[in-house]
């Protein structure tokens, strides 16, 4: 290719970013060193550095009067500093994100004061920076540490040692300038799903560390797992550390290992190592030098619906002289990921397997918040509301450096499907600057380091959309080989920009109906294995009313659309989703009816979606990712769950269908498949189908099959037939149960005999439809007044499980979907986080079942627990939850 840069330009990317860790040498050695690692979260100040004069000499001065700055706490955005101090109120309410200013036009200086403990003269003191966003002056008591520290997912590190102050405080200014607007730098961009931050999440958004150390310090310890696939037996444990000579002198170090598990033996390993001045060495341990590491019968890391997410600890130590001079611990996995290839409908589709096992991946597009927040509640809740819904992966397109979801989806046995964003520079990289350049090597260098330990990490992709170019693909496949890289990668997504990419990209993002994902003639249908595709969502009233205006709520306006799609694009509405609201379901009166009718239709849009891909597993789908799971802010676009964390028709959706033996039924063949998602069979079932009229709950057909349902697999098992004489609008129910007469799985279906028909004209977001269902018989059920509803609660650890028991004691009418809530007081808000172990349920006469709700103590602010029980024919009842 013309004009392509030479073939070792991404490792001088390396080598400047390791001139910066020695920039600063160890005089001696000798005495007991601290081994240490502080997180700086306090004492720090923002302010807009045009209203600054002062040099940044001055400012990193201890002492340095910040009066007139705004206090905050990292890791902060800009945005999120100026939150926090109120300057900017409620910006997610109505439209008032509108008032923010553009925070980009200047620069802007975050300082902060700590200590630093004297210990010996062998001690050596590191800055760490996860991630500062986009540029930075880096000052240190007085002292310009680093004149240009350029790139937001870059790690950097700086010995200090000559530069800190022990045993007293010491004075840190960093000035920052923000990325450029619309996606132009190498940075995080939300492209289309919100509108940008006013900050571009400028600022210091990932942790800041100081770390004590010895002569030799150790980074990024790793162990790579070998099976013997497709025997799982044994495994071979390659291990590898960074090791860094701090000091001026050459040091021999031993460098020592253990990898433990609780009821397992041991592992130790060592080596001596000399490294020279200033010199940052991998040093490796593998079998052939350590048989140890060579392990018979490992306990294997499995995702959640195949097993246990077993995790080893790798422990690692530097010695110099016989004194510990730093000390590493990680969790890991023993598990492998490989990647085939399977050609469907003419594309070659990328498939994987771990441990030897073909895996279906299902998940959610991850996004955090706008302003880049985040803590350990929120991040635990992703991951627990990934795994109640029954999804396996969660996508991180861009959504890179939040290490601790990755420690807990290691620990939830969630995959993680990381890459480059889409539609941005990231994917210019034709028209890259020298600088962008080394940018998006370091990134790669630095993200994939943070990954690669993670059991959970099953899936790079270097670009989205496009693949990059072949210069920028050889640069950073000679990283990730560098790196020991042991998981699939693929060189883009999109099998309409390379047709070898491995992954479609054919949307739809606007609502169609369930019928769409059944017929595989449509690019948007379930077969091969897409990265991304999605409807709107919007999120139930309880959360409208937490961000639109009571005058704004209805009808349907400006203010809505602001919370749809980036303005200006083709998702800065939700008219596609009102149109199947309005012509399905019947024309809605208000917000209350909308929200009703709009529930019902998430939840069948969204069950249909992983019901198509789940019954073809492994023969004609090999994994999906819904766009998105959740929001980065309240939004009616493109979610699972809401930006509150409310579990809606979507969530519960999709907890249906990907339960772990699950009966469902093919809109477009009108086949029935029972779906096993685990790696045990199932034998002695029956399945049963029966088609009900509406309103009469009349029985107009039913049929049975005798079942066996093979491990990790899906079979087809019955298919309704053409059916005369039913009412416009009827129920289709479907039942697995057991051996012994117990429900395996209970699904019901509301359908008509008009049903939808898509039309012939597509694009990459939109499907033509050219008649909708009728479904609005579903509004002539007879109201339940006979739901009984009972809860008890117990509590332990802080955390409280409701059991609720809810009974149809109406000898005629059906308790049609039913969603019962925990709510903090008699009718106040649903308790947030929750896990519920089904909603959304419909009771026939007579029928009883009983579900779980679990939370936090703290979510209930000192109120007492309610049962709010409401249905589409039942009417809102409130009652006290007493333990």
């Amino acid at each position: 290719m013309t004009g392509r840069r030479p073939r070792r330009a991404p490792f001088g990317c390396l080598i400047v970013i390791l001139s910066l860790i020695v920039g600063f040498g160890v005089a001696g050695t000798g005495g007991v060193v601290t081994v240490s690692s502080s997180e700086l979260t306090r004492g720090w100040s923002l302010r807009s550095a045009q209203d600054v004069t002062d040099t940044g000499a001055a400012i990193s001065q201890v002492g340095y009067d910040t009066a007139g700055w705004h206090p905050i706490a990292l890791p902060s955005t800009v945005l999120a500093g100026l939150v926090a101090n109120g300057v900017h109120q409620n910006i997610f309410f109505g439209t008032n994100l509108r008032k923010v200013p553009d925070l980009t036009q200047q620069e802007w200086w975050f300082r902060g004061e700590f200590p630093a403990v004297r210990t010996s003269a062998g001690q050596v003191y590191w800055l760490r920076f996860k991630g500062i966003s986009y540029r930075a002056q880096i000052w240190l008591n007085g002292r310009r540490l680093d004149p240009d520290a350029v790139g937001t997912m870059v790690s950097r590190e700086y010995n200090v040692t000559r530069l800190i102050r022990p045993d007293t405080t010491n004075a840190l200014a960093i000035r920052v300038t923000p990325p450029a607007r619309d996606c132009q730098d190498l940075s995080f961009c939300t492209v289309d799903w919100n509108p940008e931050a006013p900050d571009m999440n400028a600022g210091l958004w990932g942790k800041t560390l100081l770390d004590t150390t010895g002569p030799v310090a150790l980074r990024d310890p790793y162990v790579k797992t070998t099976l013997p696939l497709p025997a799982t037996n044994a495994a071979d444990l390659t291990v590898y550390v960074d090791a860094i000579n701090a000091t001026d002198t050459p040091v021999t170090a031993t460098i020592s290992g253990s990898i433990s598990k609780t009821g397992r033996p041991t592992i130790s390993f060592s080596k001596e190592v000399t490294l020279d001045p200033g010199k940052r060495r991998n040093v490796t341990f593998d079998t052939n030098a350590h048989p140890q590491l060579h392990v018979a019968n490992p306990a294997l890391w499995w995702p959640h619906h195949f097993g246990r997410p077993e995790l080893y600890r790798l422990s690692m130590t530097a010695a110099v002289s016989g004194s510990t001079s730093d000390r590493k611990s990680i969790d890991f996995g023993v598990r492998q990921f490989t990647g085939h290839r399977t050609t469907v409908n003419g594309t070659s589709f990328a498939g994987y397997k771990v441990n030897g096992r073909p895996i279906l991946f299902r998940g959610g597009g991850y996004v955090w918040d706008l302003l880049q927040r985040w803590d350990t509640k929120t991040n635990q809740a992703h991951i627990d509301y990934t795994k109640n819904m029954g999804l396996n992966t969660l996508r991180l397109e861009g959504t890179l450096g939040n290490e601790e979801l990755y420690d807990l989806a290691d620990r939830a046995g969630i995959m993680l499907m990381s890459g480059f964003v889409c539609c941005s520079a990231w994917e210019n990289d034709r028209s890259w600057s020298p600088e962008q350049e080394r940018v998006a090597y370091a990134s790669l260098d630095s993200q994939m380091r943070a990954l690669r330990h993670h059991a959970s990490s099953f899936l790079w992709t270097y670009g989205s959309d496009r693949p990059p170019t072949e210069a920028r693909l050889d640069g950073y496949k000679r990283i990730a080989r560098m790196l020991h890289w042991q998981n699939p990668t693929l060189d883009s997504v999109a099998s309409w920009a390379d047709p070898n990419a491995g992954m479609k990209m054919d949307g739809p993002y606007v609502w169609e109906p369930p019928v769409l994902w059944w017929d595989s003639s449509r690019s948007g249908s379930a077969f091969g294995t897409t990265a991304e595709q999605g409807t709107q969502a919007p999120p139930p009233l309880e959360s409208l009313e937490r961000f639109i205006p009571p005058d704004d709520r209805w009808p349907i306006g400006t203010v809505w659309d602001y919370h749809a799609g980036k303005p200006g694009t083709p998702f800065d509405h939700i008219t596609p989703f009102t149109d199947g609201v309005d012509k399905r379901y019947g024309k809605a009166d208000d917000a209350d009816d909308f929200s009703r009718k709009s529930e019902l239709q998430n939840y069948e849009t969204t069950r249909s979606f992983f019901e198509a891909w789940s019954a073809r597993q492994h023969t004609q789908t090999f994994g999906t990712i819904f766009w998105m799971l959740n929001n980065a802010w309240p939004s009616l676009h493109w979610n699972l769950y809401d930006y509150y964390f409310k579990p809606g028709g979507g969530y519960f959706g999709a907890k249906k269908a990907t339960e772990p033996i699950h009966i469902s039924y093919d809109y477009f063949t009108r086949n029935v498949h029972v779906v096993n998602s685990t790696l045990a069979a199932r034998t002695a079932l029956t399945a049963t189908a029966s088609v009900y009229d509406i309103p009469s709950l009349t029985r107009k057909y039913t049929a049975t099959a005798q079942v066996s349902s093979p491990a990790n697999a899906s079979v087809r098992v019955l298919k309704i037939p053409p059916l005369t004489g039913l009412s416009r609008t009827f129920f289709l129910r479907l039942q697995l149960r057991d051996a012994n007469g117990s429900s395996v799985s209970d699904n019901l279906y509301w359908y008509s005999t008009r049903p939808d028909a898509l039309g012939n004209a597509d694009n990459h977001y939109q499907t033509e439809i050219d008649g909708f269902a009728d479904l609005s018989g579903l509004n002539r059920l007879a109201s339940n007044r006979h739901l009984e509803a009972a809860a008890t609660r117990s509590l332990s650890g802080g955390r409280e499980t409701v059991t609720v028991t809810l009974t149809n004691a109406s000898p005629t009418n059906l308790a049609f979907f039913v969603r019962p809530e925990i709510t903090a007081g008699d009718n106040g808000r649903e308790v947030l986080p929750v896990i519920y172990s089904d909603n959304y349920l419909s009771l026939w006469p007579g029928e009883s079942t009983r579900i779980t709700a679990t939370y936090e103590t703290a979510a209930l602010h000192g109120q007492l627990p309610y049962l709010r029980v409401r249905g589409y024919n039942v009417s809102t009842t409130s009652t006290p939850v007493h333990r």
